[in-house]
């Protein structure tokens, strides 16, 4: 009696193992190619969309319009193509962005801007160009790592990089700033 329950203990081990690392059926998350296969995929697809936020009295403080957004779940992400950034803070000061390409992200609020950007200011018709620019929207701010041109009627700056804070409307250019100023004609 005793070999038959030891012989039974076994098989149900053996069973109990050979269940846990093999199922039949198989999980399709248990092939990496497949998992990667899914995250790679937009859970949602939009065309010509349009976003708009307000304030607690009604005014509108920011716009964000896309040709084609694609919306990735798993990553709370956004890949957006010719996207386009509007900035109000209620005094009149408004800001414009746009380029060819844009990732939103959604948890952090941060607005990447690749190729072709132009940051605007919609006062005084001044114009960022880059090929990179970062705004957080949550501090309404606008960064770029890399080399930038302000032009302002014939007047040019140019430098490697900036720091702008959209409220104060006031952008700090570095390193390596050039500038060019032509004088009104009298």
């Amino acid at each position: 009696m005793q070999k038959t329950a030891v012989q039974v203990f076994v098989a149900i081990t053996l069973v109990l193992l050979a269940s846990y690392y093999w199922s039949p059926g198989g999980s399709p998350d248990a092939d990496p190619a497949t998992v990667a296969r899914r995250q790679a995929l937009a859970q949602t697809y939009l065309y010509d969309t349009r976003s708009w936020e307000y304030d607690e009295d009604g005014a509108l403080t920011e716009a964000l319009e896309a040709s084609r957004a694609e919306y990735y779940a798993r990553r709370k992400v956004s890949e957006l193509t010719q996207p386009r950034f509007y900035s109000h803070d209620g005094n009149d000061r408004t800001w414009s962005a746009s380029a060819d390409r844009g990732i939103y992200r959604h948890r952090a609020e941060v607005l990447q801007l690749r190729s072709s950007v132009n940051l605007s200011n919609d006062q005084t018709g001044g114009v960022l160009n880059t090929q990179a620019m970062t705004l957080n929207l949550k501090n309404n701010t606008a960064t770029s790592k890399v080399p930038v041109t302000i032009t302002q009627g014939p007047n040019t700056i140019r430098a490697d990089g900036m720091e702008a804070d959209l409220n104060l409307e006031r952008i700090v250019m570095k390193p390596n700033v050039e500038s060019t100023y032509v004088a009104p004609r009298t």
